[in-house]
């Protein structure tokens, strides 16, 4: 039960993350009056920037559409608890994400030459659900 709590404040938090980002980006918000701690603000020198870089899409969407689509999922699977053969697959899935996340942040630092705070918290958030779903299997 603990670790299901956990897992769902991760994933609230990833959520909000993603819809900040989603917010901002469709132009609905503005980056500054959002509700969120001013070190995650997105700055238009910085962080802001970035959601219109190539490496801030896949397939043609941003990368922060698939993390609403990504967080929403992994709430309905944690509240209807699936059959194994979907929670593993799922755990896959979140291992994909985790290392998707190394590569971007890889890109941030490498490529970009932007510290996005938010960025770094999103990509943190992302590999501990993995550790979560993988613990929670396990605990199963």
């Amino acid at each position: 039960m603990l670790i299901e709590i956990f897992i769902l404040l991760l994933i609230a938090v990833g959520f909000y993350i993603s819809l900040y980002f989603t917010l901002v980006y469709l132009g609905f918000t503005n980056p500054r009056k959002f509700p969120i701690p001013d070190i995650c603000k997105l700055s238009e020198h910085t962080c802001q920037k970035i959601i219109y870089t190539r490496y801030a899409h896949l397939l043609g969407l941003p990368n922060f559409i698939y993390g609403i689509f990504y967080y929403v999922v992994s709430f309905v699977l944690v509240i209807s608890d699936p059959n194994s053969y979907i929670r593993v697959a799922f755990i896959l899935i979140a291992w994909f994400v985790a290392g998707f996340g190394v590569y971007l942040i890889y890109v941030l630092i490498r490529v970009l030459k932007v510290n996005c705070v938010l960025c770094f918290i999103s990509h943190g958030l992302n590999f501990l659900l993995a550790i979560s779903f993988t613990i929670r299997e396990f605990l199963q």
